[in-house]
């Protein structure tokens, strides 16, 4: 990526990151054929469908945040992704991120978006990542996300090259869950919307049902906000930067720190390095895995229940067979095969 500071962004939409990662390989020691010592060839046999299944529970139970602590869901898009980039040099640079996580939107089965979209991921590239967002939050603080007010400072400090901050909503089976805490009022003040109520510490918890495994609502992304400090980025690879935006897009990670049992593309950037392994060099199986086990999963279901039924479907995905494309036509239940299939016919950023 051409070494260009953008210009310092500060309006309602804007926010995130990119470069060239750095490989090396090296050469094996030449020397007298008679007098090398070979290492003996050892094959490792793949994890067992027992073992496998037990890193997808470890990775989902480490991975997914629970957006609203009142509801306890893992929150993702219900409806269109409407992805607008800002901070680049090159309109191509923030084109082909754009592409990525639009691409990889669809291929989890979320309707596209139509040309003029309310922006609702918004990715902002800019050298003072900090300064940019002490002015979100002097100025719009809803873009912070879920919070309460101690937590402020807390909040808006920027640790990581790429940092997201995710405003959600809860939705009560389609109603509005503000509609079902006025139901008892002559007049309701709050009209019915198919968005949900904002999460937001002042509102009433949201009213479910009684069922032993469904919560009889929704979490869903309102809004992703996501900084990319384009200083530290300007050696990284631009698709290793969109492919961490992929799943902060997507998905919202309790932590971009610690290494899961599987690796995943938000390794890259975490301040301590997975020792043992390479660092990751995109999305791996595991990031695929989990997108399309998430976004093929009941979105109305209890915490344990969903990351069970999310853990099952990613372990399927890893152990089976995904070299042919699925039968028949598209729909949401296939939306883990396709995550997967994406991932292997897409081209490089």
């Amino acid at each position: 990526m051409t070494r260009r500071h953008a210009p310092h962004l500060i309006c309602a939409a804007w926010l995130a990151a990119s470069a060239a990662l750095a490989q090396s390989a090296s050469s094996p020691a030449s020397g007298d054929a008679m007098s090398r010592t070979v290492s003996p060839l050892t094959i490792q046999a793949p994890p067992s469908p027992k073992v496998i299944h037990r890193q997808a529970e470890s990775f989902v139970q480490s991975y997914a945040a629970t957006a609203n602590p009142n509801v306890e869901q893992i929150a993702r898009w219900h409806g269109p992704v409407c992805v607008q980039v800002w901070g680049l040099p090159l309109a191509e640079q923030a084109a082909k991120i754009k592409a990525r996580i639009d691409g990889m939107a669809q291929a989890l089965g979320l309707p596209a978006a139509r040309a003029g979209c309310k922006t609702n991921v918004e990715i902002v590239f800019t050298p003072k990542p900090q300064s940019l967002v002490d002015s979100i939050a002097r100025r719009w603080q809803p873009l912070l996300g879920y919070y309460h007010l101690s937590d402020t400072r807390r909040l808006k400090t920027v640790t990581h090259p790429i940092q997201a901050w995710y405003s959600t909503a809860t939705r009560s089976e389609g109603v509005d869950v503000a509609d079902v805490l006025f139901s008892q009022l002559p007049q309701s003040p709050v009209p019915a919307s198919p968005t949900g109520v904002a999460d937001d510490p002042t509102n009433a918890p949201p009213v479910g049902c009684f069922d032993r495994f469904t919560a009889c609502y929704k979490s869903l992304f309102h809004n992703v906000l996501i900084v990319a400090d384009s200083k530290a980025l300007e050696d990284e690879p631009l698709r290793l930067v969109a492919d961490d935006m992929v799943m902060l897009a997507l998905s919202q990670p309790k932590s971009l720190d610690g290494c899961n049992v599987l690796p995943s593309v938000i390794d890259r950037f975490a301040r301590s390095r997975c020792h043992g392994r390479a660092p990751p060099t995109g999305l791996t199986p595991a990031d695929a895995a989990y997108l399309g086990a998430l976004y093929a999963a009941e979105a109305d279901g209890k915490k344990r229940f969903d990351e069970s039924d999310i853990a099952d479907r990613m372990a399927k995905i890893l152990i089976k067979d995904d070299s042919a494309p699925a039968p028949g036509p598209p729909d949401d239940r296939r939306a883990d095969r396709r995550a997967v299939l994406f991932l292997r016919r897409s081209p490089p950023a």
